[in-house]
């Protein structure tokens, strides 16, 4: 195990061992397990019944994925009607894929396991969940909580180590923007979808010293929206949101990602 202190200060350059999720979830089968096959992050990949075919995205952006090679998959190019075997670990496995080896491209699982956000755990959390990144009686930094969060989310990124669209063996504790080169300027461009540009614009605004994070207002476990509903108020929501008009109206935009293709 690495310690989690020095996790703070540096990134390793290899996938660290870490307790993968079926193991957390015997002890936490009643309260995670129920909801996590239908998470959103659980499922950013999902196989497709009857098939040997796997499904990546949700909603109106899906690709086809097949089985290639050792924890790896090739995705299927509409364009060229065939099976590119290099694009999803050169472009989706570090945000659809647990732990992406920086050399093979191969992944731990498909989906996001627990050590996504949780990282490294220490086996001692069972009796102090303080020990553990994001537990109710843990002081998490907002810079580190933040830091897991766009991770994945703060699309548009480029890791300076290996020059793919998403970070390089990002352990969860450690400093993301060590590795992994965003412009900020990018919360206020005016062209960006407004989903992505309330991305950026949070996480320049706790690199500042906010201190309202991503889960101020959304609960991952659950999926809820009740909590974001709850605050709802500041300026950062009239991203999405209509200034002085009900919570439920909300601005119409079409996502696009450069990052994702689509």
């Amino acid at each position: 195990m690495i310690p989690l202190l020095l996790l703070l200060f540096q990134q390793p350059s290899a996938v660290p061992e870490f307790i993968h999720g079926e193991e957390c979830l015997f002890c936490h089968r009643n309260d995670i397990g129920p909801g996590w096959q239908k998470n959103a992050h659980g499922i950013t990949i999902t196989e497709k019944p009857g098939t040997e075919e796997f499904t990546l995205g949700a909603r109106n952006h899906q690709r086809r994925l097949r089985k290639s090679g050792y924890n790896q998959f090739a995705i299927w190019e509409e364009n060229s009607k065939s099976w590119n075997e290099t694009r999803f670990g050169a472009r989706c496995a570090g945000c659809h894929a647990t732990a992406v080896d920086p050399k093979t491209k191969a992944f731990a699982y498909y989906g996001l396991d627990c050590y996504t956000c949780h990282g490294v755990v220490d086996l001692n959390h069972t009796g102090d969940t303080s020990l553990i990144l994001l537990s109710k009686k843990r002081r998490n930094e907002d810079r580190v909580i933040n830091s897991i969060c766009a991770s994945c989310h703060l699309r548009g990124g480029v890791s300076r180590s290996t020059g793919l669209p998403y970070p390089n063996v990002f352990v969860p504790g450690g400093d993301l923007f060590a590795d992994y080169g965003a412009d900020l300027s990018q919360a206020d461009n005016a062209e960006l979808n407004p989903g992505d540009r309330h991305v950026w614009r949070n996480v320049r605004d706790v690199l500042n010293g906010s201190g309202t994070t991503c889960l101020n207002c959304h609960s991952v476990h659950t999926g809820s929206t009740e909590r974001h509903r709850r605050v709802l108020g500041s300026a950062i929501c009239n991203d999405c949101h209509l200034e002085g008009q009900p919570r439920k109206e909300v601005r119409k935009y079409t996502v696009r990602s450069a990052a994702c293709e689509y």
